[in-house]
């Protein structure tokens, strides 16, 4: 009677022996490790098993869970036809971010690097490395039971890049962020991202206040239609002689623009997650503005491959 009631995962840790992940169906997907199993070396937090993280505004949303992983970032950027100085052009960025979990609370993260391709229309292309960016995040909640974490970090940004990307201008960059998720009915989840991204000289480069929300469904035990909604409020701009007219970058770019103070730049993306295993996972979503203004995204696409431990 017993066997006909519990699933085969729990059966075995109830045996002595350790469970294991198990695909099935549906919204049943599931990690069981037996109580005494430890913690490999830097392994990512495997009590989480269902959820998966934001993919659009790539450097500054985060995972809430701690994890040591490798992910690899292609971005195709659209730029609007009325844009002041880049009209009707594009840019892609290849990256890779790379985290590593110290502790199932603590892990360091190196989210921005990579390198990036700027083609204005009726202009030369320009290509160069973009700066890097690294910190820590902790989780304060970690709830398995209840599938819920929050979790917060910090990270700076060093002008390493190159000027002819838009990037090494200024003393560098602080962003303190916090991130929250939570498991529904074990397919659905809910990721919220907010933060605030500051500069040490404020004539270099803009602050901002930056939010997301990331909605999910699991399906068939290992694809996720997703929805995000991205929010950008500029605090204050950088007086570098750059015109309000140009707009201001997101997470990839911080220009300091004059004159941006006040100004809301508001996203939306749709998109399509799969999970081969918990080791590998792969994205692809599309990106566009629902606010008046745009800046220099009129469209975006971001895919994504992960290799996690």
């Amino acid at each position: 009677m017993l066997s006909a009631l519990l699933p085969v995962a729990v059966l075995a840790g109830l045996a002595g022996e350790p469970a294991a992940m198990t695909f099935s169906p549906g919204c049943t997907t599931c990690l069981l490790q037996d109580a005494a199993a430890e913690r490999g070396l830097f392994e990512s937090d495997r009590c989480f098993p269902r959820f998966i993280g934001p993919i659009t505004n790539p450097v500054l949303a985060k995972d809430p869970r701690s994890l040591t992983e490798l992910r690899g970032l292609f971005i195709q950027n659209w730029i609007p036809d009325d844009h002041a100085a880049l009209p009707g052009g594009n840019f892609q960025v290849l990256a890779l971010q790379a985290r590593l979990a110290i502790t199932e609370r603590l892990s360091f993260i190196a989210d921005k690097d990579g390198y990036a391709f700027i083609h204005p229309a009726g202009a030369s292309s320009q290509n160069g490395w973009l700066n890097l960016a690294a910190g820590f995040k902790y989780a304060l909640v970690r709830d398995v039971e209840s599938q819920f974490l929050v979790t917060v970090g910090a990270m700076f940004e060093p002008q390493t890049g190159e000027a002819d990307v838009f990037q090494s201008h200024g003393d560098g960059l602080f962003t303190i962020f916090g991130t929250l998720g939570k498991e529904f009915d074990e397919c659905w989840h809910v990721i919220a991202n907010v933060g605030y991204q500051f500069p040490v000289d404020r004539s270099e480069n803009s602050s901002m206040i930056y939010t997301q929300l990331h909605f999910d469904r699991q399906i068939m035990g290992w694809l996720y239609p997703l929805v995000e909604v991205n929010w950008y409020h500029w605090t204050s701009g950088g007086n570098r002689g750059l015109p309000a007219a140009l707009g201001e970058g997101d997470g990839l770019l911080n220009l300091g623009t004059s004159g941006v103070a006040g100004n809301n730049l508001v996203t939306a993306a749709i998109g399509l997650k799969a999970m081969f295993s918990q080791n590998l996972e792969t994205g692809l979503a599309y990106e566009f503005p629902l606010s008046n203004r745009r800046d220099l995204i009129d469209g975006r696409m971001v895919a994504e491959l992960i290799i996690r431990y």
